[in-house]
């Protein structure tokens, strides 16, 4: 349920880990006791502990009971809890979950019928994770509209922040994916499942709406510094449209009405000059997707046809989706429409897909590929219904699809929180938006 079949990175003895943990307890206590119901101090702690496990890498990677990680055991334990005690039955059966449910049975099919039934119940627990989430956010929301709760569960980061900030101050950088530097990742293992946390967090910030505004600002870019110090490439790129979405709704919106066209304009010319800016500096880091791009079909060919320079193109990207969607082909017919089963592909290959539909093709085959197509189409029109703040939505999840391009939100529980956030938010904006509105009082007059 993560990425311990990567080589671990850099880690803090518990000698930091533990006295840092105890100071990280006081805010976390604070925000869960404020954070004005159940199912939003749920939210706030299911996240918090995430992220502080992420730190204790070295021990929860590691099979603790039945042959299960740390981390299984915390997801599973979140879960479980969540579904128990959080959770209100009626809400699992919101229709935007549906195509949720649907990966489910696929994955249990895929997995039966590959003789990997385990394999199968281990997807089930991610989604679980997933859907319990996404409702404790939307239930959160219908108790508290303004969002308050969002506002504590920002100190739910502050375990990456706190972390990533002794790394570069003690001096503990990690060899980034690529190999051309280094990145300050806190002592957490890969700055993948590290920087879709922090793009996490700048969800958070960016519907935080309720939070101080000194507060909300200095948090949006304490986290847009952490991303650019991960110096992940996927995430940098994938968290642009949201980023830059949040950057102009909040200039027109801190203008009284009437100035809101005039400061629309403003803010999107200077909009374009970040934008502008942003593709100079990372010019050189992005020249390979853009090579890619430009011919995508050229790179996606047998792996033994690649030659040694387009083997380096996008830290091997397009030799590794390669590599997956032949083996895909040689499969049965039968593999061609249900996969090979959840997560079949441990121990087979060296790395894991880095792209999510691959990975699904290769897992669940054509019906599991149309299933999370289905999910992303389902929720990215739930967000353009939405009341308010469709445009930061959109955004948003148009932010998540370029994330699952070049990594794998849906296998880090990371991600799964990430999509949880995001779709609990959706669900909550699109059923208000469905909801009639109250007609004007009419007075009546002999």
């Amino acid at each position: 349920m993560n990425t311990e079949s990567l080589p671990y990175g850099p880690a803090f003895g518990l000698g930091i880990l533990l006295p840092v943990t105890a100071l990280l307890l006081v805010p976390l206590v604070i925000g869960a006791r404020r954070a004005g119901s159940m199912a939003g101090a749920f939210v706030v702690v299911a996240l918090w502990l995430r992220y502080i496990a992420g730190a204790y890498h070295l021990y929860m990677f590691k099979p603790l009971a039945a042959g299960l990680s740390g981390n299984a055991l915390l997801s599973i334990g979140v879960t479980a809890f969540g579904l128990l005690f959080v959770v209100r039955p009626a809400n699992l059966a919101l229709k935007w979950l549906l195509p949720v449910y649907l990966l489910v049975v696929l994955a249990l099919l895929s997995a039966v019928l590959n003789g990997d039934p385990a394999g199968g119940i281990n997807a089930g627990v991610k989604y679980a994770y997933l859907i319990v989430i996404a409702i404790a956010v939307f239930q959160a929301l219908r108790i508290d509209p303004e969002a308050r709760f969002l506002s504590w569960a920002m100190i739910s980061f502050l375990p990456l922040l706190v972390f990533q900030a002794l790394s570069v101050v003690l001096h503990l950088p990690k060899g980034s994916e690529d190999g051309d530097g280094l990145v300050w990742i806190g002592g957490y293992n890969h700055e993948a499942a590290f920087s879709v946390a922090l793009m996490t967090g700048f969800l958070v910030g960016a519907f935080a709406k309720s939070a101080p505004r000194a507060v909300r600002f200095g948090f949006l870019l304490a986290i847009l510094i952490g991303i650019v110090l991960a110096g992940y490439r996927t995430t940098i790129l994938a968290l642009a449209p949201l980023a830059l979405a949040t950057f102009l709704s909040g200039l027109t919106l801190s203008v009284r009405r009437d100035q809101r066209a005039p400061m629309a304009v403003t803010a999107a010319v200077a909009g374009f000059l970040l934008v502008s800016v942003a593709v100079l500096l990372y010019s050189a880091k992005f020249a390979d997707l853009g090579a890619f791009l430009s011919d995508p079909t050229a790179l996606i060919k047998p792996p033994r046809d690649f030659d040694y320079l387009e083997r380096q193109v996008m830290s091997a990207r397009p030799l590794i989706w390669s590599s997956y969607i032949y083996a895909w082909a040689d499969g049965t017919p039968l593999q061609h429409l249900i996969g090979f089963g959840p997560e079949s592909w441990v121990g087979l290959f060296k790395v894991y897909p880095h792209n999510t539909l691959v990975g699904t093709l290769y897992d669940l085959g054509w019906f599991g590929v149309a299933a999370m197509l289905g999910l992303w189409v389902t929720m990215f029109a739930a967000a353009i219904s939405a009341r308010g703040e469709r445009f930061k939505l959109v955004a948003a999840h148009f932010a998540f699809f370029l994330l699952n391009m070049a990594t794998m939100p849906f296998w880090q529980v990371e991600g799964l929180a990430l999509y949880g956030v995001l779709c609990g938010y959706t669900i909550y904006a699109a059923r208000t938006a469905a909801m009639p509105r109250p007609a004007p009082l009419r007075l009546a007059w002999p």
